[in-house]
Order: structure tokens, then sequence, then C-alpha cells
């Protein structure tokens, strides 16, 4: 991290002698491991920890989509930026009972984020970059499971939402000037590790 603050503030005086025009950065990217997984794995550890995994339901087989990211961001000067950020994810489990399989639920989730940019380093063909975005996850969970007793089957939809944020502490871009592709490393709702790309005009 000292490294890290030791460069943006040697290099954010020489980004300001690059010639830059563009205002608006317009980006689509796709992240591994969202925050929302990290907190379905944490409840189930939790639940095996007290023994609930091993009672007369649970679920298992869960898969993941990840986090698809659309974001825009508006220059207020050649290095700060603010904007938004919207994310999708979304997992699928199969509902067991007494081990045998008898329904399944989807989870989707959305979230907008208000987020500042700082882009430390501008070069013509390349750049870096830090972001911070809070805002909310909106999520609807739908759950279909045949009841053996009734032979029927029932349904159920829940929605809630959840404080949410993304943190990226090392961004890298490059490219021409208007079309750029880029990665990040970071903890958050789009993800550990996301690649996209980012339009400037």
């Amino acid at each position: 991290m000292v490294v890290v603050i030791l460069l943006c503030g040697s290099s954010s005086v020489q980004a300001q002698n690059v010639d830059y025009e563009t205002k608006h950065d317009i980006a689509v990217s796709y992240g591994g491991a969202p925050i929302t997984i990290w907190a379905k794995i944490g409840q189930a550890i939790g639940d095996a920890l007290i023994g609930r995994s091993t009672s007369h339901t649970k679920y298992e087989n869960t898969s993941w989509f990840g986090s698809l990211s659309a974001e825009y961001f508006y220059h207020l000067d050649p290095a700060f930026s603010i904007g938004g950020i919207a994310c999708f994810s979304q997992d699928n489990d199969d509902f067991l009972k007494d081990n045998v399989k008898a329904g399944d639920r989807t989870t989707r989730f959305i979230t907008v984020m208000p987020a500042l940019k700082w882009d430390y380093l501008r070069r013509n063909y390349f750049g870096m970059y830090m972001k911070l975005g809070v805002g909310y996850t909106f999520y609807n969970c739908k759950e279909t499971y045949h009841d053996t007793e009734t032979n029927s089957d029932k349904k159920y939809n829940n929605n809630d939402g959840l404080f949410n944020w993304q943190i990226s502490l090392l961004g890298v871009e490059a490219g021409p000037k208007h079309i750029r592709g880029f990665f990040e490393l970071g903890f958050g709702e789009q993800g550990i590790a996301l690649l996209g790309l980012r339009c400037k005009f």
C-alpha cells in the first residue's frame, strides 16, 4: 500500500500533462466471486458448524453466475470522476429433503451503487486507477419444491435487500484513446477480479 500511495503521489502530477479530452467513461465487465456469494458461503459454513446442514432439509449443488456490471463515470478533472455502477448476479441451488432432491431455488441480485474513481496514472495508451462504490442490492428468491405429503408443487417468492459495496484497489486499462480493455482487483459485488471493456468520449 505504501508503494501504491507513493506511486499515486508522483504520477498524478505527471498525469495532468497528458492531453486528455474525454469526459465520459462507459464500461461493461464480468467479475468472479461477488460478495453475495461469500455471504452464502459463510451461511453454509455456519449451518455446518451448528449442525443445521444435517437436519431434515438442506440446499446443495449450488452454481453461480458471477457478476455482470455496467458503469458510467463523468470526469470532474483528469484524475477524479463520479458516476454509478449497476450489477447483476445469480445463484441456483437444489432443495433436498431427507437427502433426496425435492425442488430448486434461484436467487437473483441487482445492485445499484454511486461511485468515485481516481485515475492516478494517465498515459496516451495506458492508465491505472482506484474505485469505490457504495449502494444497495435488491434480491429476489424463487423456490419450488414437491410436497410428497400433499403430492403437489409449492412455490415461494421472496424479495428483500441489503447494503453493498465495491472497492477496487488496483485497476489497469490499456488501449487507444477511446476504447480500452481493463482489469481490476478488489472486493465487493463486482467481484474479486474483473475483466471488461471501456469506451471514452
